[in-house]
């Protein structure tokens, strides 16, 4: 058996090289359809990651655990204002220790959604109040376009994108007044000093701006050592939710309120972020009523545009091999009567029917698997030189690393796109193979070409 396949393989190399012209061009023709799906899968894919990881910097993690509390009942709300805010300021972060939860790295902080006004301009920002001594990632990731990061001591300190401060019109030393609600839903301003822009890493971070935790804290009437929001990196974003579900149930475990992301996830697996706030809303309780929510939960469309893509560009690999198996199959049609004698021959020599068709299989299984070897290597080629030129792009900047293309290809879709490819070439030289192998030798030998 093991001879019988080696002496398919020579016959299907030897015919291979005998036309070389006409064999290179259908490599070709398959190259370049995988180097276009695999530069489009690779683009798209990339741009989803810059995208999360733009959010993921925004947001301060992939894994959320946030506090809500209710206030004094009114005649206006009668289970009481809800409040984000968690008070204890130790305990998520032992709970995950004590459980042996493993993350990259973690931060606790405050965010605000208000105004800033200077000089009569103002602009919509959300304030993230940050424990900068304790979040060396996060100042480290701060590139400095003016002012000095040593200033971030100062109590109103504030850092802001290039983009806000020009629109603002605002330079280094330049105080700026906030105005915003507390968490009892007061209206209330404060002051800060600009000390440092920064350069904007994509358009998402243009709209944030960064302030010390405690004075924000002081503004919003939270306690000194509060936050509203405990955020964790994990190294695999792909386990997300399941420590998202794991951390809910060991607060739950510990006899906290928290929650319930299956319940969500039920009512709107679209959106679970959603049904969670409104299992919050609907529902009075006294304390503190913990959530967990994972970037797929407040971001659902990541994945969406995800699935999205990697459907775009199986469906452009698909008609694209579709066209060329097309035209490989009119091509060993030809093939087929240009060798009817040689057929006839091979045949009169002992080789068998199923045989024979199988070396018309071979040598398209070898075209096809040469071509998308080449086209694969020339994307990756193309993808290492297009990395290299700069965007300098408000609307692109979503979808950039600064300023750069990024490209991430996943080993489960290559390895399905050559699956396909397979399929398609053998569909595509069934007929003739089944030809060649239903030729009688002696029919084949006085066929006149």
């Amino acid at each position: 058996m093991v001879n019988k396949m080696k002496e398919i393989l020579q016959l299907a190399l030897r015919n291979l090289t005998r036309q070389k012209r006409r064999s290179v061009m259908l490599a070709v023709a398959i190259g370049f359809g995988f180097f276009v799906v695999t530069v489009i899968d690779g683009l798209a894919s990339g741009a989803v990651q810059n995208l999360e990881n733009q959010i993921t910097q925004l947001v301060g993690g992939t894994v959320f655990i946030q506090g809500s509390e209710r206030g004094p009942a009114t005649d206006r709300d009668t289970k009481g204002k809800l409040m984000t805010v968690i008070r204890d300021p130790g305990y998520v972060r032992s709970l995950l220790e004590k459980n042996n939860i493993k993350y990259s790295y973690a931060s606790q902080y405050t965010s605000s959604n208000g105004q800033l006004l200077f000089n009569s301009k103002r602009v919509i920002a959300a304030l993230m109040g940050r424990n900068f001594e304790e979040e060396p990632n996060l100042v480290k990731s701060f590139e400095v376009l003016s002012g000095d990061l040593n200033n971030l001591s100062q109590r109103n300190a504030l850092v802001l994108s290039k983009k806000t401060a020009d629109s603002l019109k605002m330079q280094v030393g330049d105080s700026v007044l906030y105005t915003t609600q507390t968490i009892n839903g007061q209206n209330t301003v404060g002051e800060f000093t600009l000390v440092a822009v920064i350069k904007d890493a994509g358009l998402m971070s243009s709209m944030s701006a960064y302030v010390r935790q405690d004075a924000l804290n002081e503004l919003l009437e939270m306690p000194e050592n509060a936050y509203d929001t405990f955020a964790i990196v994990l190294a695999d974003k792909k386990q997300q939710d399941k420590v998202a579900a794991r951390i809910e149930q060991l607060i739950r475990d510990d006899g906290k309120l928290v929650t319930s992301r299956a319940e969500a996830l039920k009512a709107n697996p679209q959106n679970p972020t959603v049904s969670i706030r409104k299992q919050l809303k609907d529902s009075s309780w006294e304390g503190t009523k913990y959530l967990v929510v994972s970037l797929n939960d407040a971001v659902p469309q990541l994945n969406q545009v995800l699935s999205v893509v990697h459907i775009v560009t199986t469906i452009i690999l698909l008609v694209i091999l579709i066209i060329v198996m097309i035209g490989i199959s009119n091509t060993y049609r030809m093939i087929l009567y240009e060798r009817i004698r040689e057929i006839g021959t091979m045949r009169a020599l002992g080789m068998t029917g199923k045989d024979t068709g199988r070396v018309f299989t071979t040598e398209a299984l070898i075209l096809s698997f040469t071509g998308a070897v080449a086209g694969f290597v020339l994307g990756l080629s193309g993808m290492a030189v297009f990395g290299l030129f700069r965007f300098n792009s408000d609307t692109m900047s979503f979808f950039l690393n600064n300023g750069h293309a990024t490209f991430v290809l996943s080993p489960v879709s290559i390895a399905g796109q050559y699956v396909l490819m397979i399929v398609l070439t053998i569909l595509a030289v069934h007929s003739t193979a089944k030809n060649a192998s239903t030729i009688s030798p002696a029919a084949a030998l006085r066929t006149v070409k």
